[in-house]
């Protein structure tokens, strides 16, 4: 990890949890209740001021930020809430307002972002662009040009993030359901794209279409039926020829869709060194495109509508990959993410050498974006520490018409001390597992 992608890993988390918490800040002073402090960044103070009783603090570490509501007893040292204007004694819906402005600030933050990011580099509209001869959209005989997608496989879908993260939770070999509206009539309607199955006899491995240096395919993912299940190719191998031909050889695809399953040698770089192993082509079976292709967008509303509607996409994909770990089908370490795991993917995008400034600028946006959205996500959750719980609590309140006691307060503090230490070493080791690998 270059010290680049560090330094903009870090200052980009400080700023969005500032950003959280001058979200608490703004609609307290709104609602005229009591602030004492209001601290940008944490660690020793860089410069500091005083305005209407309000301390303002600049600290040098920005791995956080905080707003204090109680006043600090300077012979104990204890937080002090005997102030009708405090937080704590505040009637019960301001405070619901205060918790909700942190994840409503995040939340704003990332549309901005994502508006930014949209403007400069363009998106992609939920709106079919041309209907190419020989897809499943133009086998319908319904789909035209311009008409917009409104759900897939009976799932509203609002943007292109989720309608691909759909899409490629389908095999390209089912049929999938979608409802669509006319751009012409303006009526809705639904049709079903079935695919043209063909079988043939391939590697299992996706590679780039360059030839790498050695004038070879260089291997990015091997499917997991390759050689009838036990996989031979690795990705990062350059494969050079099968059975003597190159892969330069135009004749190189008939080669391995007539080979019949029979043993092919498969002459490779791996880690440098060359070598010849032996395997099976697999019968694998594929489908004629889709043809689901979209229009770039335009205009500043349609641009405004992307950046509302990604937000929304990006927490009903999160929801679905917790539904999934609680069913078994997806590794709760494939889901949580921590710090580790944030700066890895940073650190990915600002240390990549293939991509231009301009791609890697709008990838971290688009991360900035997402991580300010998760960042309200996590904070709406019900766990004692987090606004959530702050949030569930007031709403109980509300309907016994009574605070809770003083035990049940400090008996949910515990247990979400607890439940956040929890959660910082299992995302800790969710990062380590996923790098390791």
């Amino acid at each position: 990890m270059s010290p680049l992608s560090l330094v903009i890993c870090i200052l980009g988390l400080g700023i969005l949890a500032a950003v959280h918490e001058i979200g608490h800040f703004l609609v307290a002073r709104l609602l005229k209740i009591k602030v004492y402090e209001l601290s940008i960044f944490v660690g020793p103070k860089l410069f500091s001021w005083k305005r209407k009783d309000i301390e303002y603090y600049i600290r040098l570490i920005p791995l956080g930020a905080y707003v204090r509501f109680s006043e600090i007893d300077e012979e104990t040292g204890e937080l002090k809430d005997d102030n009708p204007e405090n937080l704590i004694n505040q009637a019960r819906w301001k405070r619901l307002l205060v918790s909700l402005a942190g994840p409503a600030m995040n939340v704003i933050l990332g549309i901005i972002i994502f508006m930014i990011c949209f403007s400069k580099f363009g998106f992609l509209e939920l709106k079919q662009d041309i209907v190419l001869e020989g897809t499943q959209v133009a086998a319908t005989h319904q789909i035209e040009e311009g008409d917009t997608i409104i759900e897939f496989n009976g799932q509203r879908v609002f943007c292109q993030m989720d309608l691909s993260y759909y899409l490629g939770k389908v095999s390209n070999v089912d049929e999938v359901t979608l409802k669509m509206k006319s751009a012409r009539t303006g009526e809705k309607y639904e049709v079903v794209l079935v695919p043209e199955i063909t079988e043939q006899y391939m590697l299992g491995i996706t590679h780039y279409a360059q030839f790498d240096e050695n004038g070879g395919w260089k291997i990015t993912s091997v499917d997991e039926q390759q050689n009838e299940g036990n996989p031979v190719l690795k990705a990062g191998d350059s494969v050079l020829s099968v059975n003597d031909v190159p892969v330069t050889d135009p004749s190189i695809s008939d080669l391995v869709r007539n080979s019949k399953g029979e043993i092919l040698n498969i002459r490779l770089i791996r880690g440098g060194e060359e070598m010849t192993l032996q395997m099976k082509a697999t019968m694998i079976k594929s489908a004629n495109l889709r043809g689901i292709y979209l229009k770039d967008g335009e205009g500043f509303f349609a641009c405004l509508h992307e950046a509302v509607v990604f937000p929304i996409a990006f927490v009903r994909i999160s929801i679905d990959a917790i539904a999934q770990v609680f069913t078994g089908s997806v590794p709760a370490y494939d889901v949580v993410s921590g710090p580790v795991g944030i700066a890895s993917v940073v650190s990915d995008v600002v240390d990549d050498k293939e991509a231009d400034s301009s791609e890697k600028i709008e990838m971290l946006l688009i991360l900035l974006g997402g991580i300010s959205v998760g960042l309200a996500f996590t904070n709406m959750l019900p766990i004692p520490g987090l606004d959530g719980n702050a949030i569930v609590l007031t709403v109980v309140e509300m309907v016994r018409g009574k605070k809770l006691s003083r035990k049940s307060e400090q008996i949910i503090n515990v247990i979400g001390f607890v439940m956040i230490i929890g959660l910082v070493i299992f995302a800790l080791v969710s990062d380590i597992i996923r790098l390791s690998r």
